[in-house]
């Protein structure tokens, strides 16, 4: 009876243990005019969350919500005002650490590859992300965390991705990440506990 007791406490210790980071998040509907945003970027930005999820081996867990009163990150479209693609601001949820994110949307690059448009968006929201969950720049031009104050080829660094796409659906099939990017999470989600 002691063993099995003892068993369960351990079982119960263990699954504490092993439960994952829990966010919630929501994504500004695309209503306002002043943006670029097309209605199907909502899913660009769900499937950054749901990519980090993946890489995270099971520590996270991202959940949409409605109300953006409820979400620990929120991402906002943004206007032209807000500079390149996009930018991260920390905010207190909840007694926690939480972000408001925001992403410019793209316009159509001027041969109207409607992919590439898709790919830097995506990116835009999976890099800002990356700064929600505590990720800073790299200087690494294969990561997704990679900053473009250390020069670089812009065009190349979305162009190469864009290669990687034959149609919208496989955005979601290719996280954009690269494994030093999956490390840092990891390691950064290890030291949070």
């Amino acid at each position: 009876m002691i063993a099995t007791r003892l068993l369960a406490v351990c079982l119960t210790t263990a699954a504490l243990f092993a439960a994952p980071m829990k966010y919630t998040y929501w994504v500004q509907p695309c209503t306002d005019p002043a943006s670029l945003c097309r209605p199907d970027d909502p899913q660009l930005a769900q499937w950054a969350f749901e990519a980090w999820q993946k890489a995270s081996g099971g520590e996270l867990e991202f959940t949409r919500v409605k109300d953006r009163d409820h979400a620990r990150i929120r991402l906002y479209w943004a206007s032209a005002e807000l500079g390149l693609y996009g930018e991260t601001r920390p905010m207190a949820f909840e007694g926690h650490l939480g972000a408001e994110v925001y992403v410019l949307p793209s316009p159509l690059p001027v041969n109207g590859d409607r992919l590439l448009r898709d790919a830097i968006v995506y990116l835009t929201c999976l890099h800002e992300s990356g700064h929600a969950l505590g990720l800073s720049h790299t200087a690494v031009f294969a990561d997704i965390m990679y900053s473009f104050q250390y020069g670089g080829d812009i065009e190349e660094y979305f162009g190469r991705y864009r290669r990687k796409l034959e149609t919208r659906s496989d955005i979601a099939k290719n996280s954009g990440m690269s494994a030093a990017d999956r490390a840092r999470l990891i390691e950064a989600l290890n030291n949070h506990f």
